[in-house]
């Protein structure tokens, strides 16, 4: 079976899955830009208002979600496709959860500065979450050519995920030598570790995707 065989029959003919992840992968890369922002930002004011657009884009997230779950009950699919799709749709739906839980982070917590490595960390999840935007723009139309790419944007996301695996382990290993406060210390230990739950939600829609592929 071809590759393209293959997800016509994973997805129903009217493809009515497509936009839907699309969406989803729109708000997940516009949500980890703003992220990235704020790591970047000390004024107050600023900081309230990209966590706002973060909460505006995990608010549209959870709707998209609502509308798989309307689609997928008047789909016409057999049980193992209707788990594929509904699983990689609520994955993408915490990859979303968990940038907007690392916005809520960075804006209680107050940094003054935010070290280098932190955001290099969110540099990672952008650029993970652009890859997820272009492998759901190839779904619609795939062959073995757009597959082939599929599968190496998937590695590319897990190469990401090793990335910040160094990081945050580095990270925690230099955070206790430093001269902080104990409270500091919990403050950079929470973010870093939210980057890192992050960053590993994005690496299983990856190997989702990889998954179904798999199964051609």
């Amino acid at each position: 079976m071809s590759l393209n065989s293959f997800f016509q029959f994973f997805v129903p003919k009217e493809k009515k899955f497509y936009p839907l992840y699309q969406k989803q992968a729109e708000y997940t890369e516009k949500a980890s830009k703003l992220l990235r922002q704020m790591l970047l930002e000390t004024d107050l004011n600023q900081l309230e208002n990209l966590k706002k657009e973060i909460k505006a884009c995990e608010t549209g997230g959870d709707e998209v979600l609502r509308d798989f779950y309307s689609q997928l009950f008047n789909a016409v699919l057999t049980p193992f496709d209707r788990e594929e799709v509904h699983e990689l749709a609520e994955m993408m739906d915490t990859f979303l959860d968990h940038i907007d839980d690392s916005a809520n982070i960075v804006l209680t917590r107050r940094f003054l500065a935010v070290d280098e490595d932190l955001t290099t960390m969110a540099d990672n999840i952008v650029f993970a979450a652009e890859n997820l935007s272009l492998i759901f723009v190839d779904l619609p139309d795939i062959d073995n050519i757009k597959g082939k790419e599929i599968v190496r944007l998937c590695h590319e996301i897990k190469n990401l995920e090793n990335e910040n695996d160094v990081l945050y382990g580095s990270y925690i290993s230099k955070l206790f030598q430093q001269d902080y406060s104990l409270t500091e210390i919990i403050k950079r230990k929470d973010l870093v570790q939210v980057l890192e739950n992050t960053t590993n939600s994005v690496k299983y829609v990856a190997d989702k995707i990889r998954s179904i592929i798999s199964k051609m």
